[in-house]
């Protein structure tokens, strides 16, 4: 029921802006959404679904239709003034989705003392898109980087981080900021793992598209990738061992994000299963 009430408010909201949000598999990110926080109202999660939708999108509009660096970093450009400063911008329908969405997550309980962190993790997500999109040019030229640390060092590019902050802002918890520090550092340990998790799951079809950039292309393998992946989520495990021993809320959805993540890239791609899905073509599988 949780599920489907947020995929209700996605429904409406990709309407609004469908040169860009239309595409985006809603139905596999609002079970998603709903996995992670299964106790909360579906108000308190339209933020972080809305969030993954416009990731989501971001992504796609990056990959297909971003012809030049100079184009993408005034692109990016715009997106941090919408974040850090609050400034509307309708000369994109990304932007224009933005601002609605900065709008409404200003008004959350906790988003005035977490504004920092939410621009600082933001813009350094951007990078990480930056980075990808850079990486997948210089590899179509036959000069793709290489070394899987610096690979590693741009994992905010899987937006793990930017689409979990929301459950943040809008948590009813006075303690939330007490125990800021530990989240943050799990929360990044996770978007690590999410980003290796992503590219064991795409690698396949990844390698037949131009442009791409996956840690399978650089100097690794899977047993190699497998392995990071394990210790960056034991790492994440260990640090919110006691917080979820208290049965601490926002340390639980971490794990659960962390599980949700893992355990879905194990045997899918979101790419197909939704609204994105090209009907006239094979079913996922």
């Amino acid at each position: 029921m949780l599920a489907l009430k947020v995929l209700s408010d996605l429904r409406s909201w990709t309407a609004e802006y469908p040169q860009v949000l239309g595409p985006t598999p809603i139905e596999a990110l609002a079970i998603s959404t709903a996995a992670i926080s299964p106790w909360r109202g579906a108000k308190e999660l339209l933020p972080a679904a809305r969030m993954y939708v416009w990731a989501y999108a971001l992504d796609d509009h990056v990959e297909q239709n971003v012809r030049s660096l100079d184009e993408l970093d005034d692109l990016f450009g715009r997106c941090e003034a919408v974040v850090r400063g609050g400034d509307r911008d309708d000369s994109h329908p990304l932007l224009a989705s933005l601002s609605d969405w900065q709008s409404d997550l200003e008004r959350a309980p906790h988003y005035p003392k977490l504004a920092g962190l939410w621009g600082d993790r933001f813009a350094e997500a951007l990078r990480g898109e930056r980075y990808d999109w850079t990486a997948g040019l210089a590899r179509d030229l036959g000069e793709g980087p290489s070394d899987p640390q610096e690979y590693l060092t741009y994992a905010a590019s899987s937006n793990a981080w930017i689409t979990h902050f929301p459950r943040w802002a809008t948590s009813d918890r006075d303690d939330l900021l007490d125990h800021l520090s530990a989240l943050d550092s799990a929360l990044e340990a996770i978007e690590v793992a999410v980003r290796l998790s992503n590219d064991l799951a795409t690698f396949e079809r990844e390698r037949a598209e131009p442009g791409q950039n996956n840690i399978l292309m650089y100097d690794t393998t899977p047993a190699w990738v497998q392995e990071e992946l394990d210790r960056r989520s034991r790492a994440a495990q260990e640090q919110l061992e006691p917080l979820v021993a208290a049965g601490f809320p926002p340390a639980v959805e971490l794990l659960r994000l962390l599980d949700w993540s893992i355990t879905f890239y194990s045997g899918a791609d979101f790419r197909g299963w939704g609204s994105d899905r090209d009907l006239t073509g094979p079913s996922p599988t």
